[in-house]
């Protein structure tokens, strides 16, 4: 089965990434970190998604490395780290 994700970038990352969205064939499911491995080989700025403190969110919920992006996911949203001051 494959599912279309719908990758979000934003803000920061969005300006560095050079791109505002990816359409990702999910062909079995994988965690976040994972997702993020194989978009780093994907991308030309992917390996940016690997930097610490990289958010993410799956479905519009905050999502850690290990949660699992399913058939049933539409997006996956990625954004750097939320600094507060």
């Amino acid at each position: 089965m494959m599912t279309t994700i719908n990758v979000v970038f934003f803000a920061a990352l969005r300006e560095q990434m050079g791109i505002s969205n990816y359409s990702f064939d999910l062909i079995e499911e994988m965690t976040i970190g994972e997702l993020k491995h194989t978009l780093a080989s994907q991308l030309e700025q992917g390996r940016l998604l690997l930097a610490e403190g990289i958010q993410s969110s799956i479905d519009f919920e905050f999502s850690r490395d290990i949660d699992r992006v399913t058939h049933d996911s539409k997006e996956v949203a990625f954004f750097p780290p939320v600094t507060g001051g």
